[in-house]
């Protein structure tokens, strides 16, 4: 008997002694009484649709088998990841198994929480809120996520209906001091993008691109092309920080400085670029203010201050006067206080010296994480709920009570026995367990909606499966408790529809299915009017 006969003979005994062990064999496949339309059994179908893991509102491709969704991948067709996808955007449809997801409605008693249905959550809820906007004007307070334009319109005109203020977004990183720099140098009350795969030369001040700055995948995809070989050149990257990050890991060159001292390196190099002839076609009362501000910082105080070496800042300035299309970026996702807004005013400052054109950055395309409140607006919000009587709090997919200091007196505001809090969230976090209602909603992959990353293209969100609780959709929720039977739609994915007819997105059904087949518009699309 040879090797290969005996190994058949010991797998075909394997598999007749297995079925033997077992006292229930199991023999039976289930499959749905009423199956979708576009379900074959056997066979996988893919939706396109969009990660909401973070902000940037990558475009998704989710693979569907039997009902349940088993994989999660890249849309190639959708201009922000282009078929790329992170760790994040992979682990997405782990949220929807995870055991520890809230299936039902739970109503805080003294001895504990009460499970109750979703229809006795939603009488609940309605009969709390009538109660507050009878008692007076601006009872009904909301925190949320940042949405799309659909889901926000819809917030805002269910307050107003309640007689309360618009819903305030929360987003625990929401680039305060580079909105504040962008608003003082450009003018602009937004964050724009930018155009780094056409740069030959990246600076940046400890921006963590590669890692959770703004727009992960997109810029990764960006710094690729910008550092590839072509015609024989590549792009030259230069990271100063006082660490070394995952991005800077990446860098062609490290600067590392003392921490806090990434302004004087810069105001160094706003310095010698100015010296070098650079930013000529600046304002005439521009030019020499900055050579004002800047003078001080001559190569010897810049090495004092920094502690880097002489030789490496030699050759990013040499670095720097070289460059044909340079790009300058400001402080990471953490960063924030004065020290960082002076790093990102001074890195605008610089793109503007370097490039008066400023063609590398996009101002028409934004990033949609520029609608979150700022810090102090988020503060002042809790504090306007300690001093009110009363009222009903509507949490949406936040934590704050994580995210924010204890000295900001978050939960103790949300311990206030008048307060009704209410919270829309799958899991229970800290902010969560001192809510006085747990109303779950459908994730993302379970329901309608859209959500656009950035400005200039709308981005869809479709269900990839049906609910596995049974929980309401966000939107149509709010349709039921706001408007009753004077709904302007029967359902949130007709809201949807109406508002991308309305807007001018698309014209008809025929436009409706592209969208959903490719994931989105994205030439020109916009639900602004």
């Amino acid at each position: 008997m040879n090797r290969r006969t005996f190994l058949k003979i010991i797998g075909m005994g394997s598999l007749a002694f297995a079925p033997a062990c077992t006292s229930r064999p199991e023999k039976n496949l289930f499959s749905y009484v009423q199956s979708p339309e576009d379900m074959v059994t056997g066979k996988a179908t893919w939706y396109a649709s969009t990660c909401r893991e973070c902000p940037a509102g990558c475009g998704i491709l989710a693979k569907n088998r039997e009902g349940r969704v088993i994989k999660v991948e890249g849309n190639p067709l959708h201009p922000i990841n282009l078929g790329k996808l992170c760790m994040r955007g992979q682990a997405s449809l782990q949220g929807i198994y995870n055991p520890d997801r809230i299936k039902k409605p739970l109503l805080k008693k003294t001895d504990g929480w009460q499970v109750i249905s979703f229809e006795e959550a939603l009488g609940i809820l309605k009969e709390r809120i009538v109660k507050a906007a009878d008692g007076g004007q601006g009872r009904i307070h909301m925190l949320t996520e940042a949405v799309g334009e659909s889901l926000i319109t819809l917030f805002r005109e269910a307050l107003r209906k309640w007689g309360s203020e618009p819903p305030l977004v929360f987003e625990p990183f929401a680039y305060e001091s580079l909105k504040a720099a962008n608003r003082q140098v450009f003018g602009l009350e937004g964050i724009a993008s930018y155009r780094m795969e056409e740069a030959d030369f990246l600076l940046s001040f400890g921006a963590d691109f590669l890692e959770t700055w703004l727009s992960p995948v997109e810029y990764a995809r960006k710094f690729r092309k910008m550092h590839a070989l072509n015609d024989g050149k590549k792009g030259f990257f230069v990271q100063i920080s006082p660490f070394q990050s995952l991005t800077c890991a990446n860098a062609d060159l490290w600067l590392s400085c003392s921490p806090d001292a990434e302004v004087v390196v810069g105001l160094g190099l706003m310095r010698e670029t100015l010296h070098l002839g650079k930013g000529k076609s600046l304002p005439d009362d521009l030019r020499p203010a900055l050579e004002e501000i800047s003078s001080p910082y001559t190569k010897e105080k810049v090495l004092q201050l920094s502690c880097i070496d002489l030789d490496v800042y030699e050759r990013l300035i040499a670095r720097l006067q070289e460059a044909r299309k340079p790009l300058v970026l400001g402080t990471g996702t953490a960063g924030c206080g004065e020290n960082s807004l002076r790093v990102n005013m001074v890195a605008n400052l610089l793109n503007a010296i370097l490039d008066p054109d400023l063609a590398l950055v996009d101002f028409r395309r934004r990033h949609r994480v520029e609608m979150a409140a700022k810090r102090s607006e988020v503060l002042a919000f809790f504090e306007r709920l300690r001093s009110e009587p009363g009222g009903v709090l509507l949490l949406n997919h936040v934590n704050p009570v994580y995210a924010l200091p204890p000295s900001s007196g978050v939960a103790d505001v949300l311990k206030k026995d008048p307060l009704f809090t209410v919270s829309f969230s799958n899991f229970m976090d800290e902010t969560t367990v001192r809510a006085s209602l747990i109303l779950p909603v459908s994730l993302p992959m379970e329901t309608w909606d859209e959500y656009s990353g950035t400005s200039e293209i709308v981005s869809m969100v479709q269900p990839a499966m049906a609910s596995l609780t049974g929980a309401p959709d966000l939107g149509g929720l709010f349709l039921r408790l706001a408007f009753g039977n004077e709904s302007p739609a029967k359902t949130y994915q007709d809201y949807v529809y109406t508002r991308l007819v309305s807007s001018g997105g698309i014209k008809d059904e025929r436009g409706w299915v592209r969208m959903l087949r490719e994931g989105g518009i994205f030439e020109g699309g916009s639900l602004k009017k």
